[in-house]
């Protein structure tokens, strides 16, 4: 079912062992991951998770100001790339008018970030997992992608280079599959691709045994 208020989410992702190594494999990263983030992520509603999509909440301290967030992420629909449609929205503290609360069935007209968790818990959405890290992310106008640098220690891969382009439109997004697949392809990027995004790692390294 497409969500007519969400974009598409059209993403890659790779993993390095190092920064330095990332750098070295795309020297643009240097000119334009700029802006450093830490962050605390919690998931929530398990079985909505195990039905493909993704509903999170957390903060990310951006200029040593504390912000809260709210995200959902449809099914992931990409053949190569991950293809989702994806609502993100701040609620640290101004009316929400939330288009995610409202595709829950919820109030939608709640301000502030606890008063959104307790909603979601009215809604029968319960955090069952979270994780923490530190990014590094910008965005590089000659490819129109936004690149982002991620640091997460909880997961089996804990430096990932994420690669994303936004669609309007599904036909769009396939448009932007195609050209991140190509992308890949100049850069030689095939061998450290992670079909898996963070919240999988993450609930495989927690529920699966030897997943790590």
């Amino acid at each position: 079912m497409i969500n007519q208020d969400a974009l598409f989410e059209v993403e890659v992702r790779c993993h390095f062992n190092d920064s330095d190594q990332a750098y070295q494999t795309l020297p643009f990263l240097s000119s334009c991951l700029q802006h450093e983030a830490s962050w605390v992520t919690t998931f929530y509603g398990l079985k909505l998770f195990q039905s493909g999509q993704l509903l999170r909440a957390g903060n990310a301290v951006i200029d040593k100001d504390t912000r809260h967030f709210l995200g959902w992420k449809g099914p992931d629909t990409g053949k190569f790339a991950n293809i989702r449609q994806e609502l993100d929205e701040e609620i640290t503290s101004e009316p929400t008018n939330s288009p995610i609360l409202k595709l829950l069935g919820g109030n939608a007209n709640i301000s502030g970030n606890n008063k959104v968790i307790q909603e979601l818990g009215r809604l029968g959405y319960h955090k069952f997992m979270s994780f923490e890290g530190f990014d590094i992310t910008g965005y590089y106008e000659p490819y129109g992608i936004s690149v982002k640098l991620m640091n997460c220690q909880m997961i089996k891969w804990p430096l990932l280079l994420e690669i994303e382009k936004t669609a309007n439109t599904e036909k769009e997004a396939v448009r932007c599959e195609e050209a991140l697949r190509e992308l890949c392809g100049q850069f030689q990027l095939q061998s450290r691709l992670v079909r898996e995004e963070p919240p999988s790692l993450l609930y495989n390294t927690l529920f699966i045994p030897n997943s790590r």
